[in-house]
């Protein structure tokens, strides 16, 4: 019988077409490796050079934390939830700043706004809650809407006055500045004499709000940039300057 014989054009078509699958397979993984790479390791952190001091908000829903690691990943500032309305404490305050002041991290801490309780009544908590453990940043008045007010908003006025009341409380009893936070928004709505306080912007976009000694929370949740941690946290810069970082409190 004769031997059946593959003529040589077709084994070498054989041989480029299997090298054209297996450098295609190989690009294919190349290229959901990068894509992988890059969702891991992406950065929506705004300029570190314009904006080099990084931190953070914390309350007892973002658990334990390791704060000698979050200062080792660049962070150099925590706020602290403390308290909110006219009753409620953040359960993990009193650890977080026994634990978070231990480390070098500059820490603040911040009440969250009631519309429905009075200035008085909100302070008294405050105080109560926290005794002397204030920190060394500007104690921050956090504003949010919640329930059916992002419907029907709370009236301007009133919330303005009450805003202001609990601020000249706070620095009355503490002689400590305070520092006004939330949505731009907000600020812009509820916020009288805006020059007057340092702010805290929530936003995706670069704020539009002018203060000075202010901060930039610019996600609810991101990665610590350069960080092996893979937790999400509520970054935030300081939009001032190293100078200014230094005297303000």
């Amino acid at each position: 019988m004769r031997r059946k014989v593959t003529p040589i054009f077709q084994d070498s078509f054989q041989k480029r077409y299997w090298r054209q699958i297996i450098i295609g397979i190989i690009a294919v993984a190349l290229c959901l490796g990068g894509a992988i790479w890059w969702l891991k390791h992406r950065s929506d952190r705004p300029s570190a050079t314009q904006y080099p001091i990084l931190g953070m908000q914390l309350s007892q829903s973002d658990g334990y934390q390791d704060f000698d690691g979050l200062k080792k990943d660049g962070i150099q500032f925590v706020y602290l939830k403390a308290t909110e309305g006219a009753s409620y404490k953040d359960d993990n305050f009193d650890t977080n700043y026994s634990r978070a002041s231990g480390t070098g991290l500059r820490v603040g801490i911040f009440h969250f706004f009631s519309f429905d309780s009075s200035p008085e009544r909100q302070a008294d908590q405050l105080f109560k809650a926290v005794g002397s453990q204030t920190g060394d940043l500007p104690i921050m008045i956090y504003l949010d809407y919640y329930n059916d007010y992002a419907q029907q908003p709370p009236a301007q006025k009133k919330t303005q006055m009450a805003l202001a009341q609990l601020v000249t409380l706070i620095n009355q009893h503490y002689h400590q500045n305070c520092l006004i936070g939330g949505a731009p928004s907000l600020l812009k709505r509820y916020v009288p004499h805006k020059g007057d306080y340092p702010l805290w912007q929530t936003t995706r976009e670069q704020p539009t709000l002018a203060t000075k000694n202010g901060f930039w929370q610019y996600t609810m949740a991101s990665q610590i940039p350069n960080s092996d941690n893979q937790t999400n946290y509520q970054l935030a810069v300081f939009t001032g300057t190293k100078q200014q970082w230094q005297t303000i409190k």
